[in-house]
């Protein structure tokens, strides 16, 4: 009893009631409300298919209502059943409440049209049904035309894009329908 109430007169003498302690508010990242690893969700409407969703890792936080998920893979799917679109990303995070989805490094985006949108950062905005990006884009599409530039925004088919700040084209020229 003698060497207990030692030890712990020995450490309240040490201890400095008069400081604060540190705060963990400051580096404290809120954990997820749920995480799944090799996550993937499909999309239907009766019989239709109409997205598929593929993620290594997908974190779901339901006070901020949003979504983050890692190394995706979306495909969205026509009547026929053939893909109208694919996006990947490296990360994406998706609002719960309106939709709006923001694609961050390693851009890629397919259409059905054939052509391929390359950019390091994207925003879809399903309100609005269209993307647009400040950062640097490359625009391919399969009979060999490109166009790049700085800053564009377009709808979903590609058929109506404006770039802002062209850079370059390829030499046939480019073309959206």
């Amino acid at each position: 009893m003698k060497y207990f109430l030692l030890i712990i007169l020995l450490l309240t003498s040490c201890t400095k009631f008069d400081e604060p302690l540190p705060s963990v508010a400051d580096d404290f990242e809120i954990p997820p409300d749920m995480e799944f690893f090799g996550f993937k969700r499909e999309s239907y409407v009766t019989n239709f298919k109409q997205l598929d969703l593929f993620a290594t890792n997908a974190k779901f936080y339901d006070g901020r209502q949003m979504i983050e998920l890692y190394t995706n893979d979306t495909y969205t799917y026509e009547a026929d059943g053939t893909i109208a679109s694919s996006a990947s990303a490296l990360f994406t995070t998706v609002s719960q409440a309106t939709l709006f989805v923001t694609f961050y490094t390693n851009v890629i985006l397919k259409f059905s049209n054939n052509t391929v949108l390359h950019t390091e950062y994207l925003e879809w905005d399903n309100n609005k049904e269209f993307f647009q990006t400040p950062k640097a884009v490359r625009i391919e599409q399969d009979n060999g035309n490109w166009l790049t530039g700085v800053g564009m925004e377009g709808n979903m088919g590609m058929e109506i894009i404006t770039v802002y700040n062209e850079v370059d084209e390829g030499e046939e020229g480019f073309e959206t329908e």
